[in-house]
Order: C-alpha cells, then sequence, then structure tokens
C-alpha cells in the first residue's frame, strides 16, 4: 500500500512538472540565497479568459517575511514575469498564479501548486522537505492522504538531514496521530528525549531555549514549558540567563513593594557575565517608582533603561516610558528629550511585524502600509511633545505641536485629550475640531460623543434636532474616507449554492434565507481567542443592525476542532452575544471559500457576492469599517 502511494505521488509530481514547463518557468531551477529568481507566465497557454492580465503571484506558503505575499507581475511581451532576489534566510515556498480578483488561478496540479526549493552549491539546504510538509494541506486542501504526505516529506528531510530537530518532532507527532496508547506513550518518550537533548546542547543560549520552548508545544506539552525554566533557575541560578528566567517568575508576583526588595537581592548578584539580563528588572524599578511619585529613584534607571541593545522594540518601550512619565506628570524635561529622541528616530519604530531567529536576527515582515502607519506614529510622538509643553506651562510651543500633530493624528484617546487640554485653556474654538477628528475616529467611544455634545452646546448649539443632524453629517464624513477604500478593494465573487450551515436548533440556513439582504459571515471557533476577542466588537454592530431587514448576520463556528456541541454550549455560556450562532457541516468549505485562517468575515451584497473580506483580529476597528461596508453596500444597491 504504501509502494503505491509513493507511485501516485510520484506520478503526480511528474504531471505537475510537465505543466510547469508549459505555463510556468521559475529560473534558476536550482535557486540559492541571494539569487534573483525570476517566474514567467504565459497565458496563452492557460485558462486564463482575460489573457492581457494583470497577473500575480500569490505565495501560500513561505517564509520570505520581508515579501508581500501577492506579487504583482509585469508584462514582457507575451510573458508575464515578476524577479525577486532570495533572502539569506530563504527556504521552501509554494505560490500560484492568479488574476486581481482570483477568479482565474493557475496551479502546477489539481492538488499542488508551483515549488521554489532552495540549495547551497547545488545541495538542498536543510528545512526545504520540511517545509514542503508544512505546505501539503495548503496545496492539496481536499486530500484524504494528508498525513500520509506529510510522513513522506519528513522522511525525506530527515534522509538529508537526520539531526533536523523540529522535522524529527513534527514526524513524531504525525505518527502519534495514527498509533495506538501504548505506541503513542513510547513515541512521546522518543519526542522528550529530542528536546532534552536540545535542551542539554546550549542550556545558557536563550535561542536554544526558545527552541527547547517550540518542542515542548509542538509535542502538546505546555505543562512543561514551565518546568524548563525551573530547570534552569535550579541548575544555573546566577548565569545570565537564569537571572533572566528568576526575573520573568518574580514579575508575576502581585505585592510590587515585596518584587523590588527580590529585585534588590537578586541585583547583589550582578556580575560582568551576567548583567545584561538585568534590563528588565530596571525597567520595573523605573516603572514603580514612577507611579510612587519618587523622581529621584526613577531618575537612577532612566539611563539604564535607555542603553538597550539596538533591537526594533527598543522604541516602543521609549514611547511606554514618555507616556508613563506623562500621566503622572513626572521629570517631564526627561520625558521631553527621550519623546524628541523617538521623533528623530521614528523611521525605526516596529510598526510592522518583527519576528526573532537566532539564526538571522529580527526581520522585519512585508506591510504595505509601512509608511501611514510611520506618520501615524510620528503624529502621535508630536502630540505628546505638545502634551509635555503644555505641562511645563509653554502653550506656545504646545500649540506648533498640536498644529503640526492634528491633522495625521489618527488615535482618538490622544484627540481628546488634546481638545481637553485646549478647553483648559478657555479655548472652545479649538477643541471643537479636535473633538470632531477623535469622533471620525471613534464614533461608537460614547465619551467621546459625549464630550463633543457638551462642547457644541457650550457653545450654542441648543436645538436637539440641529444636533442630531451635526453627528449625521460627521458619520457621513467618516463613512466617506472608507468609500473611498473600498472601491480600491470591492471584490464580486459568488459565494457557493451548495451550503450545508445549521442553527443552534439543528435548522439549516438556506440561500433563500440570505436573498435580498446584506450578510456578515463571520467564521470563528471556540478554541480561537482572536475570534472571541472579536466578539464584543463584532456584537456592537450586530446590535445596531439587528432591526434592520436588509441585514444578516451569521456566527458560523467553522467546524474546524468543533463539532455542533461546542459551539452550541459555548453560545449558551455566553448569553450576552445573542447574536444567531451557526454551525458550518461542510468541512470543504474553507477551501471553497480560501480561508486558511479564522477569524474571517464575509460581507455578500443582496445578490449574494462576497463583496468584502476581513481577515484577523482588528479589535475596535472593526467598528467603523465593518459598520461602513454595510452601508456603502446599501448606497451601491440603490
Amino acid at each position: 500500500m504504501i509502494k503505491l502511494f509513493k507511485y501516485a505521488l510520484l506520478l503526480c509530481l511528474l504531471q505537475a512538472n510537465l505543466l510547469l514547463r508549459a505555463q510556468v518557468s521559475i529560473l534558476p531551477q536550482k535557486a540559492a540565497a541571494g539569487d534573483t529568481v525570476t517566474i514567467s507566465f504565459d497565458p496563452s497557454k492557460s485558462a486564463a479568459t482575460h489573457k492581457e492580465g494583470p497577473f500575480f503571484v500569490d505565495f501560500n506558503y513561505s517564509n520570505f517575511y520581508e515579501f508581500p505575499s501577492r506579487m504583482p507581475m509585469q508584462q514582457e511581451g507575451k510573458l508575464w514575469r515578476v524577479r525577486f532576489k532570495l533572502p539569506a534566510y530563504a527556504n521552501f515556498s509554494c505560490f500560484t498564479i492568479a488574476d486581481k480578483d482570483k477568479k482565474f488561478v493557475q496551479q502546477a496540479s489539481d492538488s499542488s501548486q508551483y515549488e521554489i526549493y532552495v540549495y547551497k552549491q547545488g545541495k538542498l539546504i536543510a528545512g526545504n522537505y520540511l517545509g514542503k510538509s508544512y505546505s501539503v494541506p495548503v496545496q492539496d486542501k481536499t486530500s484524504d492522504h494528508i498525513l500520509a504526505t506529510q510522513e513522506y516529506y519528513l522522511k525525506k528531510e530527515l534522509s538529508l538531514y537526520p539531526d533536523n530537530y523540529e522535522a524529527q518532532l513534527r514526524l513524531i507527532v504525525l505518527q502519534m496521530k495514527t498509533a495506538g496508547p501504548a505506541q503513542q506513550e513510547r513515541l512521546l518518550k522518543k519526542g522528550l528525549a529530542v528536546v532534552e537533548k536540545k535542551f542539554r546542547s546550549n542550556p545558557f543560549f536563550e535561542g536554544n531555549l526558545n527552541k527547547v520552548t517550540m518542542g515542548y508545544l509542538i509535542l502538546g506539552q505546555n505543562q512543561k514549558v514551565d518546568s524548563i525554566r525551573q530547570v534552569v533557575i535550579n541548575e544555573f541560578p546566577n548565569k545570565k540567563i537564569g537571572i533572566s528566567y528568576r526575573l520573568n517568575k518574580l514579575f508575576r508576583e502581585q505585592d510590587s513593594t515585596a518584587v523590588v526588595a527580590k529585585i534588590g537581592q537578586l541585583l547583589s548578584l550582578k556580575t560582568a557575565d551576567n548583567e545584561a539580563a538585568y534590563g528588565s528588572a530596571y525597567d520595573y524599578l523605573f516603572t514603580y517608582y514612577v507611579r510612587h511619585g519618587d523622581s529621584v529613584q526613577a531618575k537612577k534607571y532612566l539611563p539604564l533603561i535607555t542603553r538597550w541593545e539596538q533591537d526594533p522594540y527598543k522604541w516602543r518601550a521609549y514611547n511606554q516610558y514618555v507616556q508613563l512619565l506623562l500621566d503622572h506628570k513626572l521629570m517631564l524635561q526627561d520625558a521631553s528629550k527621550l519623546n524628541l529622541y523617538l521623533l528623530d528616530s521614528v523611521a525605526a519604530y516596529p510598526v510592522s511585524l518583527i519576528r526573532y531567529f537566532p539564526e538571522t536576527g529580527y526581520l522585519v515582515a512585508h506591510d504595505p502600509a509601512k509608511a501611514d502607519k510611520l506618520a501615524a506614529v510620528k503624529a502621535e510622538i508630536m502630540a505628546n511633545q505638545g502634551l509635555i509643553a503644555a505641562q511645563l506651562n509653554q502653550p506656545e510651543a504646545a500649540r506648533k505641536w498640536f498644529d503640526k500633530s492634528i491633522p495625521t493624528l489618527q488615535s482618538a484617546a490622544l484627540l481628546r485629550t488634546v481638545a481637553m487640554q485646549y478647553q483648559q485653556w478657555n479655548d472652545p474654538a479649538s477643541a471643537i475640531p479636535v473633538l470632531e477628528a477623535a469622533y471620525r475616529y471613534a464614533p461608537f467611544d460614547p465619551a467621546i460623543r459625549q464630550l463633543l455634545d457638551k462642547a457644541i452646546l457650550k457653545n450654542g448649539m441648543d436645538n436637539a434636532a440641529e444636533r442630531q443632524a451635526y453627528f449625521s453629517k460627521l458619520d457621513k464624513q467618516w463613512k466617506q474616507g472608507y468609500y473611498q477604500e473600498f472601491q480600491k478593494i470591492i471584490g464580486n465573487t459568488p459565494f457557493p449554492e451548495d451550503i450545508s450551515i445549521v442553527d443552534m436548533d439543528k435548522k439549516p440556513l438556506l440561500k433563500a434565507d440570505l436573498q435580498d439582504k446584506i450578510v456578515i459571515i463571520d467564521f470563528w471557533a471556540t478554541w480561537c481567542k482572536p475570534c472571541i476577542a472579536s466578539f464584543p466588537y463584532l456584537h456592537q454592530v450586530y446590535k445596531k443592525y439587528a432591526d434592520d431587514p436588509q441585514v444578516k448576520f451569521v456566527i458560523l463556528n467553522s467546524g474546524s476542532g468543533n463539532s455542533w456541541d461546542d459551539a452550541y454550549k459555548w453560545a449558551k455560556a455566553n448569553p450576552e452575544f445573542d447574536f444567531p450562532f451557526y454551525y458550518n457541516q461542510d468541512k470543504k468549505l474553507s477551501s471553497k471559500l480560501d480561508i486558511t485562517s479564522i477569524p474571517t468575515t464575509l460581507i455578500l451584497d443582496k445578490k449574494g457576492n462576497i463583496r468584502f473580506r476581513k481577515v484577523g483580529f482588528e479589535g475596535e476597528k472593526l467598528l467603523q469599517s465593518l459598520d461602513a461596508m454595510i452601508e456603502y453596500l446599501k448606497e451601491l444597491e440603490h
């Protein structure tokens, strides 16, 4: 049976290669880190309806963190091409080629995508087949042989690199899924031995210990993460790593005064070899003394916590220090200097996802909105500089900083604080437009609406109907900003006809129930923490439209790792969320809809087409964006 499976797999690979040569080429064939890779696509040999494009390369599994997941191709004669330089840390990746709306998707075969393997001096580097094994569920979502295929590639990885730590553990976990209880126990012991060996290979190195932690999580032994840290504390209490873990454990204690005393004891153990571990202790002490109004003690630690190593997160920490000093009106001159330093260094602020690997250092993920995010951070820093100047009784300087920041300031909380400063100066004429800006960014915030309502009332707008019209006008303004963005991202993909969804009474949801309605379908699961975290915001939008016959909410348990009973019990245990819960019975629905992670929210128009797709946890931003999408679709169909 295994031989038959391997033969079928080899046949699929040969067919994929034939198709690849006919329609898509990847050069060089054995690319190495630092090489420029060229992907070429010939639409005339494909099923693409619109041969003129544009076309895109969509990476569906990749560790090219600094690259966009969707790369636009450029037309060169009859071919479409994209070129990029493989980063130093590059490893296996797979991709498809698609048109703008993904109505046409070109891949190597029905069950495989195009693939890039990475070589060094003509030899595959470690991790390629490990990456391939990870990609199997992405490449062939409907296969009945996913586990067997993953096992096949993990064994190939280990045949080349028998010491590949992660591949060893992943293979053990796969084998445990089909093993009996006794065999599972033996495999778990084998996995734990692999992790123990990794730990002993370099117990002083943080990067190695991170891999040890990862190993326990892979094996499902989460409880051992704390125990291995305790082993480090017991065996190496005064080493850098031991001090670091002792401090982390200490910070969990609730009595801050007792923590400060114990930090003092640990500081007596400081040496040249372990001094770098005390950064978190200085941070704790600085924060403690600021909160207790002790500027003398706080001043001792500020120089120590602002001489960190050059890692990207220090800027975020500095920002927090400025905010802490400003909130407690302490050491404002120091806060001003640190804040101006932040302003000078804003280009290095970590606004994008940053990953750290011992082999590569810090990697900043590609973020097409990075420039806009940096502009928003810069505006916040300038607003804080204005607030510091106001506390230092420098109103002219404060107003100048406010004037610079307000046009691009997007923080509703900071805008509200700036407006309150204007009110303290008895300057309602300046406060009202700032509160209007705050309202446009947070129209669901009752405190901001109340402040603005009081301000315009005080300014002479005492007619209730006039004030209501005023807020309606503001609502229209903030929605127009979203509408302009929606024109760039709106799609038009039909929602599948064949659905198998039931409510919490097991009554089927019919396509007829969705007709002539704007439908919000939110995919979630009980184990998905970001999904649950988004519910309070989603619920606020639901309550606004609960009685609107044009709008329907479908809070859909994806069925991934959950049964109907799981969904039912969770809904009953959380009655504060009274929106309509449903359960997905079609295991292929996520594949049909190209949903690879949750939470994912789809917004359908009245004709049953998917017009918007929201992926990931957005927090409070969901309130405005989802509300605006609903209203946009209403206006679009008038």
